[in-house]
């Protein structure tokens, strides 16, 4: 960890899901990371890396802004979410760049009859 501070995350807090629409296959992802301190900033970014070998992983990695200015230590809880528009993946492979990932499977989403 080279000393910086980090936000924790767990698989349990994130959750990919699938919205079938008449024209698009859309994939949310959407999760929390626990930060040191206020002010952190979440984004989730597209990491598959040129051609791509197994086209039902979708692989994404989480990036970190700290704050500009140091803040006291106050675990904060920090949202964070992507809308992809993807026909192929099955599940979601989320990546850090500072500790191992972990996979989220797709779950459909289940129409709401009211």
């Amino acid at each position: 960890m080279n000393g910086q501070l980090h936000c924790e995350y767990a698989v349990a807090d994130f959750d990919a899901t699938v919205v079938e629409t008449c024209d698009a296959r859309l994939i949310r992802v959407t999760g929390h990371g626990l930060a040191p301190s206020s002010g952190w900033r979440l984004e989730l970014v597209a990491a598959n890396p040129g051609v791509v070998p197994h086209p039902e992983s979708l692989w994404l990695e989480v990036r970190e802004t700290p704050p500009a200015e140091p803040r006291p230590r106050v675990l904060s809880e920090v949202p964070v979410e992507a809308i992809i528009e993807d026909l192929q993946a099955r599940e979601i492979v989320v990546r850090f760049r500072w500790r191992e990932g972990f996979r989220l499977p797709l779950r459909e989403r289940v129409p709401s009859f009211r």
